[in-house]
């Protein structure tokens, strides 16, 4: 029996205690300590700080928010028409501590903001180490992201505006938010928590 080869861990050790800050800035309380491939990185507390404008996964802006009952010029994969709509994104921190996040898929709400079908879920992109062979500091380049926590962010019928995370600010008319935090990406979707 192998006892030297272990998979990696990558978690968060302990909660961040995310919050929204001004505008469409983020909170976090003390500093914290996180693995990345098991090496460990630590995070003094944030605030006010901006949010990415940038999907970590993609590399690519952030996919706006419809404005509920949009019946044209949605992107792929969002359902149409829906009195409004949820998405989530995973919050997480790189090897020097830098901000980062990922867009979850956006799923539709009813006229009773119930999700349609499934409830939003965290981005399933992060897997397990990839083929690039770069590395920082012994992390692999292409793994470099600790999640430590979520935003789900829902729009109703009084929203007149799309919401595009990293730029839109978290009190605009029409959108609620609801922060959490993980040690790592849960498997399942986030049904079950409660939404404000």
């Amino acid at each position: 029996m192998d006892t030297v080869a272990k998979a990696p861990v990558t978690m968060c050790l302990a909660s961040m205690a995310f919050a929204e800050g001004t505008g469409s800035t983020i909170n976090t309380t003390g500093t914290n300590a996180y693995l990345i491939e098991s090496f460990f990185y630590s995070r003094t507390a944030l605030t006010n700080q901006a949010t990415p404008t940038t999907d970590y996964v993609t590399g690519n802006a952030f996919i706006p928010m419809p404005i509920p009952l949009t019946t044209t010029g949605l992107p792929f994969s969002v359902p149409n028409p829906c009195a409004g709509y949820a998405c989530a994104f995973t919050l997480g921190f790189n090897t020097v501590g830098t901000l980062l996040a990922i867009q979850g898929p956006i799923v539709g709400l009813d006229a009773n903001g119930s999700f349609i079908s499934a409830a939003p879920s965290l981005s399933p992109a992060l897997g397990p180490p990839g083929p690039n062979p770069g590395t920082l500091a012994g992390v692999q380049a292409d793994n470099n992201f600790c999640p430590c926590g979520y935003i789900v962010v829902k729009s109703g019928s009084t929203a007149v505006a799309t919401f595009t995370f990293g730029t839109t600010d978290w009190t605009t008319t029409g959108y609620t938010t609801s922060l959490g935090n993980v040690a790592s990406l849960p498997g399942r979707s986030l049904a079950n928590l409660t939404y404000s």
